[in-house]
C-alpha cells in the first residue's frame, strides 16, 4: 500500500506539472536582432534629421527643409549657410560620437566649411534673421568633392554620446571670400558611434 500511495502521488504531480508548463515560445526576436546591429560600430551612422538652408540675401525667407544642403560665399558677401539637426537615441555610457563630413557633390573656391553648435534645434521656418543662435566652433573641414572631408581644425568633433534621447543643432558656414560646397541630404555630415 505504501508503494501505491507514493506511485499515486508521483503520477498526480506529473499530471499537475504538465498542466502548468511555461510558454517557451521565442518572443521579441526582431528587437534583439535590432539591438545587436545598433551596437556594431561599423553599422552605427546617423544622418541629419533636418537640414535648413539660410541665405544672407534673403534674410526673412524660409526655404523648404531638406533641400540640397550647401554653404557659399562670393567676394566676401552673399553668404549661404545650412542648419543641421541630429536626433540621437540613448547609448550605453562610454560610447563616443564623432561628427564628420562624408563627401560633397560639388565644390569650388576654398572648399572649406566651419561647423558650430547652435543654441536650440533647427526647424522649418528658420531664416537668416530667425534661427537658433550660433554657439561654439567645433571644427573646420576641407573637401574637394571626392571622398570624405579632411579635418583642418578639431575643437571637439568627438564627444560623449548621450545616455538619453538628445537633439543636437549645428550650423555650417563657408570659409574665406570665395567658397561653394553642396552635398546630398543622405551624404555630407554624419555622426558615427564607437
Amino acid at each position: 500500500m505504501k508503494f501505491t500511495a507514493i506511485a499515486a502521488i508521483s503520477i498526480l504531480s506529473t499530471i499537475a506539472s504538465g498542466l502548468v508548463l511555461p510558454d517557451l515560445t521565442t518572443r521579441d526576436a526582431p528587437i534583439h536582432l535590432e539591438i545587436v546591429i545598433k551596437e556594431d560600430p561599423l553599422a552605427t551612422v546617423y544622418h541629419p534629421e533636418i537640414a535648413i538652408v539660410i541665405k544672407e540675401d534673403y534674410p526673412i525667407t524660409a526655404f523648404p527643409p531638406n533641400t540640397l544642403p550647401k554653404v557659399s560665399r562670393s567676394n566676401g558677401a552673399h553668404n549661404v549657410k545650412t542648419l543641421l539637426g541630429f536626433n540621437l537615441p540613448p547609448f550605453p555610457q562610454g560610447k563616443k560620437c564623432t561628427i564628420s563630413f562624408s563627401g560633397a557633390s560639388s565644390t569650388s573656391g576654398s572648399g572649406r566649411m566651419q561647423l558650430f553648435t547652435t543654441i536650440g534645434y533647427p526647424a522649418y521656418g528658420n531664416t537668416w534673421y530667425y534661427k537658433p543662435s550660433t554657439n561654439i566652433h567645433k571644427g573646420t573641414f576641407q573637401t574637394s568633392g571626392t571622398g570624405p572631408g579632411t579635418v583642418v581644425e578639431d575643437f571637439g568633433l568627438t564627444f560623449n554620446c548621450p545616455t538619453a534621447p538628445t537633439k543636437y543643432g549645428w550650423e555650417v558656414q563657408p570659409v574665406w571670400d570665395d567658397d561653394r560646397i553642396t552635398w546630398g541630404f543622405s551624404s555630407g555630415f554624419i555622426i558615427t558611434v564607437v
